[in-house]
């Protein structure tokens, strides 16, 4: 079954566990859907969350009123002590997180700062949801999730196959601890209309027959090249023209990153002229709570451009950015 395949392949990301606690979800949506919704063994209520976070499951808390706090994550990444004080003075039943090239800003946490998430989050009895979306595009063989270093089964591990494969593909693997495995078990089958079974058995096959791999390894040299293309222009530039934007260098670039652009420019009317050049670019809406301070900030992504595009894209992107600025 692809339980069977999916533990084999979690073992390649230092994730070690039973069968009996992997589950399929219809992606990883699926999984903070429940998660979100089932009672945990620490009674607590609140959800913590990265500012910026997972557009998507900032959207799923708020229509569903569940309470939720955020912690500033920068390019440097966060501040343990606020986390620490956070841990212990807020009612936090988990912090979901995404440590390895986190969206939107496409950075990792160290491996020390992953050790003392762990560290903080046994001492103060949290969970940590952590979404590891994009495990297969790493190209650090050193860089294991946080769940690694999980003596006390504090960390639910998420996976997505969507990025890798196509989008379409609703497949998701969750890694549930002992202490509310039941909980999970019982709330998935009520809300599973259809971890569709096909797909399930498509996947399978498509990883047994070593067709992933060799998948996986094209997509991770491809995304891995643009990225630093694209990390190298905007640097570039930069030095250039630091009045205009700011951008801080990612060490391991993968798919995302961004660029802080002046407070008074519409971001709006930035992506509408950018898009009459067929540049397609986002802000950083629905990143972040209602009530908390956003950076104003321009995310960009190398998923669908060639690397002969980039530096010129980048130039535009600039020029834009710069026309706008005049007129503020």
């Amino acid at each position: 079954s692809l339980i069977n395949v999916a533990q084999k392949q979690l073992a390649n990301y230092q994730v070690f566990t039973n069968k009996e606690n992997i589950f399929i979800t219809s992606g990883v949506q699926q999984a903070l859907a429940i998660l979100s919704t089932i009672p945990f063994p620490n009674k607590k209520e609140t959800i913590l969350i990265e500012r910026p976070s997972y557009h998507l499951f900032i959207d799923y808390l708020k229509t569903h009123k569940i309470p939720v706090i955020g912690i500033k994550r920068t390019s440097e990444g966060i501040d343990l002590g606020e986390l620490e004080r956070l841990f212990k003075t807020e009612d936090i039943k988990f912090f979901y997180t995404m440590p390895r090239f986190h969206n939107p800003l496409g950075t990792s946490y160290s491996q020390k700062e992953k050790k003392a998430i762990v560290k903080l989050a046994q001492k103060y009895d949290v969970f940590i949801v952590e979404d590891d979306y994009l495990a297969d595009l790493e190209q650090n063989s050193k860089a294991d999730p946080i769940y690694t270093y999980d003596d006390f089964s504090q960390v639910i591990y998420l996976k997505s196959y969507s990025k890798i494969i196509f989008p379409g593909l609703r497949i998701g693997i969750a890694v549930i601890p002992n202490s509310f495995l039941e909980n999970f078990s019982k709330y998935k089958r009520l809300m599973d209309v259809d971890s569709s079974m096909l797909s399930q058995a498509a996947l399978e096959i498509y990883i047994k027959s070593g067709m992933f791999d060799r998948h996986k390894e094209k997509i991770k040299s491809s995304y891995s090249l643009r990225a630093r293309y694209l990390n190298n222009s905007l640097e570039k530039q930069f030095k250039s023209c630091d009045s205009i934007f700011e951008y801080k260098s990612v060490k391991n670039p993968c798919v995302h990153t961004y660029i802080t652009i002046d407070n008074r420019i519409s971001s709006e009317k930035l992506i509408n002229r950018l898009k009459k050049k067929s540049i397609i670019v986002a802000a950083e809406e629905g990143h972040y709570l209602d009530l908390f301070p956003k950076e104003r900030m321009l995310k960009l992504n190398v998923s669908n451009i060639r690397e002969d595009y980039i530096d010129k894209g980048v130039s535009d992107i600039i020029e834009e950015i710069r026309y706008m600025k005049n007129r503020i």
